[in-house]
């Protein structure tokens, strides 16, 4: 095996250092020869001392070698030891999924989860022993203590001790012993053979025709005496054997029969909404919407097995009622797939789910249309209820309706509503909550008769359920114990759905209904996401089609009509790429008019026109574009012409208020008759108006809000802006020229055959001639400034570049000049007369 741990292996120990002979030779001879040559006899010294030095190196090197055998040593030990700490890991991990695939009787008995509606396994389990396993250790071992870690890692213990399923077992010994042994042999064959008759098993001295015989011992231990057939080869096998009480026996054989789903699925029945998928202590239940209901509370807390419950509803609804007789909306509002895989049951007309947060609650608010709709059926049958006539009958389950309703807090009437006339109308609810206490309302309490709570950890919301304390001491109970409560209360059991149980009755549920059409969901689909202008039915003039009004409380899509008259100031505030250009082309094309042009002089000349349709797309970038002076005065302009009852009719788009830093847009935004409110930003969506509610990330383009409806803007052909007027010429005449660029302006003025004259040449008492223009700066003016006097008696004057300031300083006077755009454009102030701009010549 690739992935058996290796013991360490041990570093061969180096060979003991040698005696240094020449080490101890070569410095005698020195100090001999230095002797004969020097007759100094203190060098014979050396002689002396280098046996003494050579002893002392080997004696060092022998000591680092045993240090060196020490640190390799603790190294084994220490690799060893980590080798014998992950074995124990893997081994206490081998055991604990041997024991999940093969769980002991008593785990069977105390929790019939582990193994109801699981296929026989083949297996019985008689106990737990050390049983032999693949090695899990590899390697060869120097010392005991590696011996000892191989030969453990060879051996599972206290794992399953298992035969085969067909193995006939007896048992000898001490009658206690041997029959709480027998007992849990009887138990292990139901989930090893499936067969119930296994529970009968008798203690028997004999074991006449057994293929497995076992002694038990005073100690409860256990030994395999003749082992036979299926069973060959484990005679003297040594366990330590499963034992099990009465009383254990007893409830394991009841519940081990009945545990699985598949066992109940009644035929289809007669009559009412009945579904068989809880078990209680006299067997079987069939728990009737009908009959019991007409609408049902589920509670429990996580893991308790709420989602469990309602699929086995589900699935024994299906299996009993065909479905022309019943209609299955499915609401899961945890965020998960717990209904996906019955979305194929015929019955189905729709699956919804918190991950489309808005289409699910779309989806339940159109259910009080639905209301309207039977009401109407059984009136015209004559009837007093749905049985009057041909409606199937509708059961919406909620998992998680605090969730949804906490969402969506309208939901809150509408399942009053719904609680309070389903019954006469056929519609009826299973609302199912993690915690009851508190999230649902009492007058819908007061219609739900039929409760089930499975495991609570708080007394009042067992209470809240099912009226006492019961649901919250079933804590040790197993995943499925539940109290229900109907005419009085009783410990059931919800049987066990696993997915081949699923697959199956899905399957057979399809089957039977064969090629019928599934039923029609009773909501109308989602507005689309694309809406062409032309495919909408043109509404009455003067109405002004813009898209698709989502009614679902209404199950109607009405086309979004706008009425230019009754409604005349049109707001569409959206982020970039949502669709107010798109929208305001809607607009345009319903009023046979154009948007102005993307100028902010045009803006201007718009806005001192009220008589005139005004269409405006970005407001907020023109405005932004025009000076801090214009800017304001136009929005003053825009202010009074919204409240205008003369004015024409005005449709402006505009980014959300995050956009509008600096700029005075808020001061107009409640003087719109009509506001449509495309995706934003959560504050930007709240500042106008819109609800937490109705805010969603998921918006599409032109998907918006509109008077409090959903709504999808039609996607309209972008016509082109009305082109941008043109300012007349300078007129003939003398002027005046205050400009920021005189050599420029006197430049181009002579070259169109005007007498160019400098500002501070100009004489005041001499009067011009009409082709005069006497140009300057600002500063030359202020310089000139009796000169500008008279000449403005005679002379119009042209403002070309110049600040506020400047105008105000050289000319006076507290009025705003139209703002100017193009680079050849200038103001000009008669006279007499308004100012209005000119184009200068080139």
């Amino acid at each position: 095996m690739t992935d058996r741990l290796a013991l360490p292996t041990r570093p061969a120990p180096p060979d003991p250092p040698p005696f240094p002979v020449l080490g101890v030779i070569a410095p005698v001879v020195l100090a001999v020869g230095l002797f004969v040559v020097l007759g100094t006899p203190t060098v014979l010294l050396l002689a002396v001392f280098s046996p003494v030095l050579a002893v002392a190196a080997v004696l060092d090197g022998r000591l680092q070698l045993r240090r060196r055998r020490r640190r390799d040593d603790a190294a084994q030990a220490a690799a060893l030891a980590e080798v014998e700490r992950e074995l124990a890991l893997r081994l206490a991990a081998a055991a604990a999924a041997a024991h999940a695939e093969d769980p002991s009787p008593a785990v069977l008995a105390a929790d019939p989860g582990a193994w109801a509606g699981r296929p026989p396994s083949g297996r019985l389990v008689l106990g737990t022993a050390d049983v032999p396993c693949p090695p899990m250790v590899a390697g060869v071992a120097v010392d005991e203590h590696g011996r000892a870690v191989l030969a453990a890692g060879a051996v599972l213990p206290d794992a399953p001790f298992v035969v085969p399923a067909a193995t006939g077992v007896a048992v000898a010994g001490p009658e206690p012993l041997a029959g709480a042994f027998a007992r849990a042999v009887g138990v292990a064959r139901l989930r090893g053979a499936g067969s119930a008759a296994g529970a009968a098993v008798l203690a028997s001295t004999a074991g006449a025709g057994a293929d497995l015989v076992v002694e038990l011992a005073a100690d409860a231990t256990g030994r395999v005496v003749h082992a036979s057939g299926p069973a060959e080869g484990l005679a003297g096998r040594s366990f330590r054997p499963a034992l099990l009480t009465r009383e254990a026996h007893a409830s394991a054989v009841d519940r081990g029969g009945e545990a699985s789903l598949g066992d109940l699925l009644a035929a289809p029945a007669v009559g009412g909404l009945a579904a068989r998928f809880l078990l209680g202590p006299d067997g079987p239940i069939d728990l009737d919407l009908v009959a019991d209901g007409p609408h049902a509370i589920v509670g429990g807390t996580t893991g308790s097995g709420k989602s469990a419950l309602l699929t086995a509803w589900i699935l024994a609804l299906a299996a009993a009622h065909p479905p022309e007789r019943l209609v299955l909306l499915l609401v899961d509002c945890k965020g998960g797939a717990a209904f996906d895989p019955l979305a194929a049951l015929p019955h189905v007309a729709g699956v919804v789910t918190d991950l489309d947060a808005e289409e699910a609650e779309r989806a339940v608010a159109s259910l009080g249309a639905e209301l309207r709709r039977r009401e109407r059926v059984v009136r015209d049958a004559g009837g007093r209820d749905v049985t009057a006539t041909d409606l199937p009958r509708l059961v919406v389950v909620v998992d998680e309706y605090r969730a949804l309703v906490d969402r969506a807090p309208d939901l809150v009437a509408l399942f009053a509503d719904l609680a309070a006339r389903g019954r006469s109308l056929g519609v009826h609810l299973v609302l199912c909550t993690q915690r009851p206490a508190g999230s649902i309302r009492d007058d819908v309490l007061a219609n739900c008769p039929i409760r089930i709570s499975l495991r609570v950890h708080d007394a009042a919301d067992s209470r809240a359920v099912v009226g006492t304390d019961a649901a919250a001491q079933l804590g040790r109970e197993p995943v499925g114990g539940a109290v229900l409560v109907t005419d009085r209360a009783l410990r059931v059991r919800v049987a066990g759905v696993q997915d081949a149980v699923v697959r199956a009755a899905v399957g057979a549920s399809t089957a039977a209904a064969g090629t019928a059409p599934r039923p029609a969901a009773p909501w109308l689909p989602p507005l689309p996401a694309l809406v062409p202008l032309g495919t909408l039915a043109a509404p009455p003039a003067p109405l002004v089609a813009l898209g698709l009004t989502d009614l679902p409380d209404e199950q109607r899509q009405p086309v979004l009509a706008w009425d230019p008259v009754a409604q005349p100031r049109l707001l569409v505030v959206g982020d970039p790429g949502t669709g107010r250009t798109t929208a305001l082309a809607a607009v345009a094309a319903g009023l046979g008019a154009a948007p102005i042009a993307p100028d902010p002089a045009e803006l201007w000349d718009r806005l001192e026109r009220p008589g005139e349709p005004l269409l405006v797309d970005d407001l907020d970038h023109l405005l932004d574009r025009l000076g801090e002076v214009h800017r304001s005065t136009a929005v003053e302009r825009l202010a009074a012409r919204l409240r205008d009852p003369a004015a024409a009719t005005t449709a402006v788009a505009v980014r959300g208020p995050s956009a509008w830093a600096g700029l005075p847009l808020r001061a107009v935004t409640g003087l719109f008759d009509e506001t449509v409110l495309l995706a934003l930003g959560l504050d930007d969506h709240l500042a106008l108006g819109g609800s937490r509610g109705s805010w969603t990330t998921r918006l599409g383009p032109g998907r918006g809000w509109c008077s409090g409806a959903r709504v999808q803007l039609a996607l309209a052909p972008r016509g082109a802006a009305a082109p941008v007027a043109v300012p007349p010429p300078l007129p003939d005449g003398p002027v005046v020229v205050v400009t920021a660029r005189p050599q420029l302006r006197a430049a181009q003025l002579a070259a169109a055959g005007r007498s160019v004259v400098g500002a501070p040449e100009a004489d005041p008492d001499a009067t011009p001639t009409a082709r005069t223009a006497v140009v300057g700066s600002p500063t030359d003016w202020q310089t000139a400034w009796r000169a500008l006097a008279a000449l403005r008696r005679s002379a119009a004057v042209v403002v070309d570049g110049c600040s506020a300031a400047e105008v105000r300083t050289v000319l006076g006077g507290s009025s705003t000049l139209p703002p100017v755009t193009h680079a050849d454009d200038a103001v000009l102030l008669p006279p007499e007369g308004a100012p209005h701009r000119v184009r200068l010549p080139r």
